[in-house]
């Protein structure tokens, strides 16, 4: 497939390295040449410079030609005018990354169809959307699910009294229902483990599960052996995500925003109605203080000063906040911030990547969830298609290749964990994590020969 993507800052330096790893003919439009530049040494795509929304840049960059286009600028004006010059070229799929409320939410004015658009991805909703399930999933570090499917994929921290800590995989029947959720990686450290049956689960593991919507709630006191409703959160900087946040949450717990600039704190509190809004700083003692007069269960840093966020999130889990969530734009970052002290990393800019690569259809690959860490490990979605290796074969006659786990199998809608009588028809969805070297074998699996 030929896909044009305008804008390389990380969302779309991420996007052409994970489309052009999948083979597609990707171009790359950026009008920095400092950016280009660095692009040119890591990836293999076709690089032009210039102005997105300049007909004849995107002319040069082969729009006639292309099956989708992704407007992925930091500009909304520019990733709306780029999508309405598509729509004239006749490219067939256009996916615009647009932050605007007005443009993006659902009574706006400004439908998808309506400037030719077809898929608006927001990255402040999506942002906050992660937020929130990650506050709902009492232990949870890391929240993806599939778009045509009705399972998780979550990430959990095994604290040491948790009930499955120092138990091997095959002994985990013993504390719980094991039919409906699969351990399919353990990240311990710096490495992942794909478990096998005497893989133990150590005390301060990270591990990652697929599970059914339905049966997590049976899952959770796996992990938290008392997991405790939440009754407080701190939330540090009224920004769009800030207040969207405190919308939320303040009908159901209580919320705390907490602004430096006495402007921005005045609009959060004409907009907020049972939200308690603190000027100040939340890097100073004193304002802490003033909004730790009880137990707090998440303080999150959602202010526009990374720097502030890292620092107060430091200093709330230090002093008085049982669990932080801090944001940064930084792709680099988030793989650092587990090692001082960071309970939950969120990166906008990723999540947003993930939820574009969900929005694309690529032949078998129906879903795609990435960790994005020094792994860049990933959970697929794949389609078993007629003719493959695995159609109609049962997994007992099928060897998946090392790196990689087949977790669940997904037939009329109903998850299915693998075992070696179950046959995968041609149409069934597999969900398959995997490391990036045993990728290309994964995928030979499932595409007809």
């Amino acid at each position: 497939m030929k896909i044009l993507i305008v804008g390389a800052g990380a969302v779309g330096f991420n996007l052409a390295k994970q489309l052009s790893s999948e083979k597609h003919d990707v171009s790359l439009v950026e009008s920095d040449p400092t950016i280009l530049r660095k692009i040119e040494e890591k990836l293999d795509v076709f690089l032009v410079r210039g102005n997105g929304s300049s007909p004849s840049t995107l002319e040069a960059a082969g729009i006639k030609e292309v099956d989708m286009l992704l407007a992925v600028t930091d500009s909304d004006e520019t990733n709306l005018t780029v999508c309405l010059l598509a729509y004239w070229y006749g490219v067939k799929t256009k996916i615009a990354r647009l932050r605007n409320e007005e443009f993006t939410r659902d009574e706006s004015i400004l439908r998808e169809r309506q400037f030719f658009i077809d898929h608006i991805i927001n990255p402040n909703r999506i942002t906050v959307d992660s937020i929130l399930k990650v506050i709902e999933t009492p232990g949870a570090t890391y929240v993806a699910d599939f778009v045509e499917s009705d399972i998780l994929f979550r990430g959990f921290h095994v604290p040491p009294n948790a009930p499955i800590a120092g138990r091997k995989i095959s002994e985990l029947k013993e504390i719980g229902s094991t039919d409906s959720f699969l351990i399919v990686a353990i990240k311990r450290g710096d490495e992942m483990i794909i478990p096998v049956g005497n893989t133990e689960i150590k005390p301060e593991d990270n591990i990652l599960v697929l599970i059914a919507r339905a049966s997590l709630p049976f899952f959770l006191p796996m992990v938290n052996r008392r997991a405790e409703e939440v009754q407080r959160i701190v939330i540090y900087g009224a920004t769009s995500v800030g207040l969207q946040l405190a919308q939320t949450l303040e009908q159901r717990v209580t919320v705390i925003l907490i602004e430096p600039d006495e402007d921005k704190a005045q609009v959060a509190a004409s907009r907020l109605t049972h939200t308690t809004i603190l000027h100040g700083n939340a890097t100073e003692t004193e304002t802490l203080k003033e909004a730790a007069q009880e137990p707090v269960d998440f303080f999150i840093g959602a202010s526009e000063d990374e720097q502030a966020n890292i620092l107060a999130c430091l200093l709330a889990k230090k002093q008085y906040s049982k669990k932080t969530i801090v944001l940064t734009n930084e792709p680099d970052f988030v793989p650092i911030f587990g090692s001082i002290g960071m309970d939950i990393v969120i990166n906008p800019r990723l999540i947003t990547v993930s939820s574009i690569l969900q929005q694309i259809a690529r032949g078998p690959v129906v879903g795609l969830a990435k960790l994005f860490d020094k792994t860049e490990a990933e959970a697929v979605e794949i389609i078993a298609e007629s003719k493959s290796k695995i159609a109609g074969k049962k997994l007992r006659e099928m060897s998946f290749p090392k790196g990689s786990i087949l977790g669940a199998v997904i037939k009329n809608g109903e998850m299915i964990l693998p075992h070696g009588e179950c046959i995968i028809d041609p149409g069934d969805r597999a969900i398959v994590f995997t490391l990036p070297e045993a990728w290309e074998k994964v995928q030979s699996l499932f595409v007809k020969k």
